[in-house]
């Protein structure tokens, strides 16, 4: 089979599922404001937005981007991210966070969903388990301090069960990616 020509693209399945969503949220959005927002090339994110048109999941006019019904059907209902200040239990400077329900079986030690984030750019992953009204690392020996414990019940009222991902990197666009991407593997 002939190899094909050219750089490879620089973008993963999340930047695809982000692309998705941000064209959801606006209604019509244009390729260049898109890239702009996910942090990838132009010529990436014309890779993107034609695979998403081959997969009937978004039209393309003069006036933007835009999810077909199938698009919206694929999209489902949309994760929660909030920027938060997870002090020291991340290590970036950015720190974005999302729940989701009932994963914590899900879970083995947490490294798997830190390599999805760095696989998008992120520094890293943290992943906090809601069991016995508190927050706990996947290990089951450390507890989260208060302190942040209460910001992030407050923030998105967990259930027993459920699981916090928290995307960090230097910047709040890669650690949201992040965020996706080690979220995505508990979906």
């Amino acid at each position: 089979m002939p190899r094909a020509i050219g750089p490879l693209p620089r973008f993963a399945e999340v930047h695809v599922r982000m692309a998705l969503e941000l064209i959801a949220e606006r209604k019509t959005i244009g390729r260049k404001q898109l890239a702009e927002e996910l942090g990838v090339g132009e010529g990436s994110m014309r890779t993107i937005l034609n695979q998403l048109k081959k997969r009937g999941l978004i039209t393309s006019s003069r006036g933007g981007h835009a999810l077909t019904t199938k698009g919206k059907r694929f999209l489902g209902k949309p994760l929660e991210f909030v920027q938060i200040d997870a002090g020291n239990i991340t290590v970036g400077n950015f720190d974005v966070a999302t729940i989701v329900r009932g994963a914590a079986k899900k879970v083995k030690r947490g490294i798997e969903q830190r390599d999805e984030a760095i696989k998008v750019g992120a520094q890293g992953a943290t992943v906090l388990i809601f069991k016995a009204g508190k927050f706990q690392f996947p290990d089951g020996f450390f507890e989260v301090e208060k302190e942040k414990s209460v910001a992030l019940i407050k923030a998105f009222s967990p259930s027993e069960g459920d699981v916090i991902v928290i995307g960090s990197a230097r910047d709040a666009v890669k650690a949201e990616a992040g965020t996706r991407a080690a979220a995505r593997t508990l979906l």
